[in-house]
């Protein structure tokens, strides 16, 4: 299991983002995302990190 930035369809209540949670990587690249039971400080800063990769993403789009 190692950290790394992986596309999420539902993971952690997440869709359609890269965001970095723990994974099993294997020949073909990542095999499966771990979904790890989070406390709610935890799943707080998760949801604030997601919340400003969404931001980013929207800000980046706007300059379009």
């Amino acid at each position: 299991m190692l950290p790394c930035a992986a596309y999420l369809e539902g993971e952690y209540g997440v869709n359609g983002f890269f965001i970095g949670v723990p994974v099993v990587i294997g020949g073909g690249g990542i095999e499966k995302v771990i979904e790890l039971d989070l406390n709610d400080k935890e799943k707080e800063m998760f949801t604030a990190s997601v919340d400003h990769v969404k931001k980013l993403i929207d800000e980046l789009e706007a300059m379009d």
